[in-house]
């Protein structure tokens, strides 16, 4: 009962955190409207593979390691936002270059193997999933569960993560939601790329 307990809580805290709006929702948003679903979901998948990554190393108490060599996670901190910030550098620049061009042309679209990849950096390289991963298992895990438990937890946080970013990537692949994109996809270019700049500063400022 105290295990059943254990992951019940685990699951709930990771499911308000997966459903708050971050740079993975943003994310995969933007390449389900702005892509098609299938990269959409190959986005979906490199976001699963980072919370994996962090998961076992939130269980393996990887935060330790940050506060015993802090200039580990401040580096990762740097790297993250300013990735962050050149994600949404890169969208208002193709913003205004969008503007110069006929909106009829065929926009190149990126490799499924290139949107896996924008998946997982935006993931890996938020050195506070780690924290917070670690903080979720020390609070919900009790100190005599096995690793068997604990590996159904990890894994249990990326199936919530894995269903939450399908059903939004289906969501917004869908033909409604990419009408709506391409009537506004300037607006919708800037203000994204806007969102991801502010979570890279963010990112970045705070502790």
């Amino acid at each position: 009962m105290e295990s059943l307990n254990a992951l019940l809580s685990v699951s709930l805290i990771w499911i308000v955190a997966a459903v708050t709006p971050g740079p993975n929702f943003f994310l995969t948003i933007h390449t389900a409207v702005g892509e098609d679903r299938h990269r959409s979901l190959c986005t979906v998948l490199g976001i699963v593979t980072g919370t994996f990554i962090w998961a076992v190393s939130g269980f393996l108490g990887i935060s330790i390691i940050f506060k015993t060599m802090p200039y580990i996670y401040y580096f990762l901190k740097i790297i993250g936002g300013a990735y962050l910030v050149y994600i949404g550098f890169k969208l208002l620049v193709l913003n205004k270059r969008t503007q110069k061009n006929n909106q009829n042309k065929t926009v190149a679209r990126k490799k499924p193997v290139s949107c896996f990849k924008l998946g997982l950096y935006t993931n890996i390289l938020n050195p506070k999933t780690a924290a917070f991963m670690t903080s979720l298992f020390a609070a919900t895990i009790p100190q005599d569960a096995s690793y068997q438990f604990s590996i159904v937890c990890v894994l249990n946080i990326c199936l919530i993560s894995a269903a939450w970013y399908s059903f939004v990537s289906i969501v917004f692949s869908h033909e409604n939601a990419k009408k709506i994109y391409m009537a506004y996809r300037l607006c919708i270019e800037r203000m994204a790329g806007m969102i991801f700049m502010l979570f890279g500063i963010k990112l970045i400022t705070t502790e």
